[in-house]
């Protein structure tokens, strides 16, 4: 999913302020020696005692970057989503390795050639007002088809099922009228309760872990096709919900609690049933108040504060280390199974040049910015794309990486950065060509990012023109549009759709997947080797045999040097005092419909 929490400044002040979450206590002279990630430990599932009532707020910088199921895909846009929408299945907080059943009644079948899925649909499940009946099959597979209308434009459609029969043609009718979802005939309701997939080749697997995404929450089509007939879709201003929560609205289902860039409001579904769900749902309503840029200020709020835990925004050096420090019970840390990295547009100059490429990533300080982000505390700094704990890493190299020279010094490498410029052509050493656009974010720990980023580019001989925009700006308007013709995205990231090696490679570096809006392969790279490696790697079922053929991949996209990658990050998240926070893994933020308020 893409990452957005996400995340020159003065050096020495980075500095300090890691060094501060390495050896916490030593501003004090306690004594009390170095902090670790396994010291702030999540708490995945809520207590005996807690108790349904209050309000819970979340305290958040910028906006998700879609309300419609169809086209999310935020890290951040999932928590809040998280108590909105039911799929066919889900992800307990405590859960990495399989999704669980949700709106279907048990785990799919699967055929015995491994192309025909069919999942059973629970009954007793409704939609929020003003929709107002049962969910069906149908809408499943609607909720499917709407994703390939360029006004929803799903970013992961295209990655996960565009193995399903009829897939081809269906993207050649919505060329011709783009108003109207079209059929994918590989998708059927032989009844109301019953849904199913058959697809052109065996991955079955990657398709059924899919529909535990936005895109398999069911959509009623004859409630929702007109606002789909428009471009973009405006279904997200009067979308229902079949979870515990619901976007505020009226009699006629128009979105009222919505204000875009500073508050959600979700209030209890009168029509959810508790006993078909397994959330809890405790808290009566939820508040999104956005606009915190001032990050330290944000997070300070919610450890001193009441009944708030954090959104998208990620907690300063600063922060951080008075959360480890002052307040270390309100501290989360997560292995997220995530990258974060630095994208290069390689489609236009100066970055359609490998050599240039290869000259930025060896000539990038990556220690600067992972101390930008709070040093060790936050995670390993990467040197390929693959996150630990995720099959292919140690296949890839491990921490070690695969061994190219351009990658290996952490520290930056001025002289062999020097050597690829001159491969380049600028013989100098230093770049020469005229100034590029660098798109970055303008609050908390994504600003001290862009603003390394920024500085390290400039030291390479790079005349920057750095645009640092909100979060949802950054990425629908810039770097997820193709031809908006950034040179560079400074804070672009991912998380893993599930526990496979294929959601963090496929999505963002196959060729194939480059799509005019909502695009997530930020460099466009677009080799056909590696589209080749990754078709015949897709089809790869032995677990050891699917790690290493994934393994050789990363090292293929790492040797084309399409970004910077610095870190695979243990991700923290602040809660207050009352809070009784329930950390979500598999998404590694607070799960909302799981958390509960100590005194509501």
């Amino acid at each position: 999913m893409r990452r957005t929490l996400h995340w020159a400044l003065i050096p020495v002040l980075i500095l300090v302020f890691a060094l501060g979450l390495v050896a916490c206590g030593d501003d004090d002279d306690d004594g009390d020696g170095g902090a670790a990630a396994g010291d702030f430990a999540p708490v995945t599932a809520p207590p005996d005692d807690a108790k349904k009532g209050g309000t819970l707020t979340v305290v958040s910088a910028g906006d998700v970057d879609f309300l419609d199921p169809g086209a999310a895909y935020y890290q951040y846009t999932y928590m809040i989503m998280g108590g909105q929408q039911r799929a066919l299945l889900f992800w307990p907080p405590d859960e990495i390795d399989e999704p669980q059943p949700d709106l279907a009644e048990a785990q799919p079948t699967i055929s015995e050639d491994g192309k025909t899925i069919t999942f059973k649909i629970r009954d007793g499940i409704s939609y929020s007002p003003p929709v107002d009946r049962e969910i069906r099959a149908a809408d499943f597979k609607y909720a499917i088809e709407r994703g390939l209308l360029p006004g929803v434009a799903n970013p992961y459609i295209a990655s996960y099922l565009g193995d399903l029969v009829g897939y081809a043609a269906a993207e050649q009718a919505v060329e011709q009228n783009p108003t109207v979802a079209p059929n994918i005939s590989g998708i059927t309701t032989p009844d109301d309760r019953t849904l199913v997939l058959k697809l052109t080749q065996p991955t079955t697997s990657v398709a059924i872990q899919a529909l535990s995404l936005p895109l398999g929450a069911p959509v009623p089509e004859e409630y929702a096709k007109e606002f789909d007939a428009e471009s973009p879709s405006t279904y997200a201003e009067h979308v229902v919900a079949t979870g515990p929560y619901m976007i505020e609205n009226d009699a006629e289902g128009n979105v009222t609690g919505y204000n875009p860039g500073r508050e959600i409001i979700l209030i209890r579904n009168p029509n959810w049933d508790p006993s078909t769900d397994d959330r809890p749902a405790y808290v009566d309503r939820i508040e999104v108040t956005a606009g915190f840029t001032d990050v330290n200020s944000a997070t300070r709020r919610i450890l001193t504060g009441d009944s708030q835990v954090q959104g998208d925004i990620i907690p300063e050096p600063q922060g951080l280390k008075l959360a480890a420090t002052e307040h270390p019970d309100q501290l989360a840390l997560n292995d997220s199974g995530g990258n974060r990295y630095i994208s290069l547009n390689t489609q236009i100059p100066p970055f359609n040049d490998i050599n240039v490429r290869k000259a930025v990533v060896a000539g990038f300080d990556r220690e600067a910015l992972r101390l930008a982000r709070g040093g060790e505390l936050v995670g390993p700094i990467a040197t390929h794309f693959i996150p630990p704990n995720v099959p292919g890493f140690e296949e890839a190299g491990g921490e070690d990486g695969p061994g190219f020279d351009f990658i290996s010094n952490t520290q930056g490498d001025p002289q062999l950065a020097a050597e690829y410029f001159r491969k380049a052509g600028f013989e100098s050493g230093r770049y020469e060509g005229p100034p590029i656009l660098m798109i970055g974010e303008n609050a908390g720990v994504d600003r001290r990012v862009s603003e390394v980023v920024r500085d390290e580019l400039a030291k390479l001989g790079f005349d920057v023109d750095a645009r640092l925009v909100s979060s949802d700006t950054a990425y629908t308007r810039f770097c997820q549009v193709p031809k908006s013709e950034y040179n560079v995205c400074a804070t672009t990231g991912w998380l893993k759709d599930f526990i496979d090696p294929y959601t963090i490679l496929e999505p963002t570096f196959n060729g194939e997947n480059i799509i005019p809006t909502n695009n997530v392969n930020y460099p466009q790279l677009d080799v056909p080797a590696i589209n080749r490696a990754m078709a015949e790697a897709a089809l790869v079922f032995d677990p050891e045999e699917r790690a290493q053929a994934w393994g050789e991949i990363d090292k293929q996209v790492t040797a084309e040097a399409p970004g910077v990658p610095y870190i695979w990050d243990d991700q923290p998240n602040v809660r207050s005092a009352n809070v009784n926070g329930v950390l979500n893994l598999f998404n590694s933020q607070w799960d909302v419909a799981y958390s509960s308020l100590k005194n509501p």
